[in-house]
């Protein structure tokens, strides 16, 4: 609609309007057409400056990357420019355990790396539509062997790239559009094997071959014990607990948190407006004196971290799992929990008060997806 020129309604707010005399309009009907053209140029010229051609985008917010004992912590965009610089890096193998991959830059990055010789191998989720119809066809086309991984009565939702000694993994999905939404992930330059152990372990599953489960504790966390590590998290809190949920719905997380209120524990928690399991469990928290807030979307992202930082960093825990019973007893899921982060705990704490000030006390219209609470 804005697409026309402003100097076009400069000359014609320049130009005398001639009538035919038989419609016998007033001169002064004139003049106002004149005002009105030149107001409506005026007003182009300030959209033109201002901008208020296109509204704002989360990526105008972006949060830098803080880096901490040897990690990283990357938000939003961030996470796409890490995972190309490892893919496109990288000499020896790539391996994705991926729920939602439809991202074209990701996609054309593990073609290329497969072209110059290196080892790429692909775990998707059985269920998510994009994996399925972009990049199995996609990838398969190029000769990279992509798996399939069912978890019966839920979803393969590990979100992890590994490069050599390299890995990124958190709660960010590598769809084409998933790098809008305010989450984060965390990048690990020199990791220990047992993320390579989770991987090959899903490949053995995907693949119908028998495996043992990798023992990968106490760093990264998987499945069922995900949720114990939370619980303990929250009740070892003695000063502070700051989260951003996707959903928050699992009662014992919940009944941890109030509990923690009862002790003097400051609790603020960011929410995605749009997940309906969690609006209970968040006016329970409100009642109990947590600071609640529902995030606002820039321009129709999710607010899809799931992040728990308790005590100013002594324990930050981040990954895949949502905070529901679905998540913890149903899905399969990876988190990290990382010791002493100070530095990790202060970035959340800066995107927690800016989206909380800008957030909302109410949650939106109901929205219910797999990778939230059932």
């Amino acid at each position: 609609m804005w697409n026309v020129s402003v100097r076009k309604f400069s000359r014609l707010a320049s130009r005398k309007v001639r009538l035919p005399l038989s419609t016998q309009v007033h001169s002064g009907v004139m003049k106002r057409i004149s005002k009105v053209t030149s107001l409506l140029a005026v007003f182009l010229t300030i959209c033109t400056v201002s901008g208020c051609s296109s509204p704002q985008s989360s990526s105008d917010t972006l949060i830098s990357n803080v880096s901490e004992a040897g990690k990283t912590l990357e938000w939003g965009e961030n996470i796409k420019s890490q995972a190309l610089q490892m893919i496109n890096s990288a000499s020896s193998f790539c391996y994705l355990d991926m729920y939602e991959l439809s991202d074209s830059d990701i996609m054309q990055a593990l073609i290329s790396a497969k072209r110059r010789g290196v080892s790429v191998q692909v775990i998707v989720d059985a269920t998510e539509v994009h994996s399925q119809r972009v990049a199995i066809p996609t990838l398969r086309d190029a000769g990279i062997p992509v798996s399939v991984l069912d978890i019966p009565g839920g979803i393969s939702h590990i979100k992890m790239l590994i490069c050599g000694n390299h890995v990124l993994i958190g709660g960010m999905n590598f769809g084409a559009h998933s790098w809008q939404n305010n989450d984060a992930s965390v990048y690990f330059p020199n990791a220990g094997r047992q993320f390579e152990s989770l991987f090959l372990w899903d490949e053995s599953r995907a693949t119908g071959i028998p495996a043992e489960a990798p023992v990968t504790a106490p760093l990264l966390l998987y499945d069922r014990s995900i949720e114990p590590a939370v619980i303990q998290a929250i009740q070892s809190a003695r000063h502070s607990i700051n989260m951003e949920a996707f959903d928050l719905s699992d009662r014992g997380v919940v009944d941890a948190l109030r509990e923690a209120l009862t002790r003097g524990v400051s609790v603020k928690i960011l929410l995605d407006p749009t997940e309906y399991f969690s609006r209970k469990p968040a006016r329970s928290l409100l009642d109990t004196g947590a600071v609640v807030r529902y995030y606002r979307p820039y321009a129709g992202e999710l607010m899809h971290a799931k992040i728990l930082d308790v005590d100013g960093g002594e324990i930050f825990l981040i990954g895949s799992a949502n905070f529901s019973h679905q998540a913890y007893l149903k899905n399969h899921e990876a988190d990290v929990e990382l010791r002493n982060m100070p530095e990790f705990a202060h970035s959340l704490e800066e995107n927690l008060d800016e989206q909380m000030g800008r957030g909302t006390d109410s949650a939106t219209s109901r929205r219910h997806t797999k990778e939230g609470g059932w």
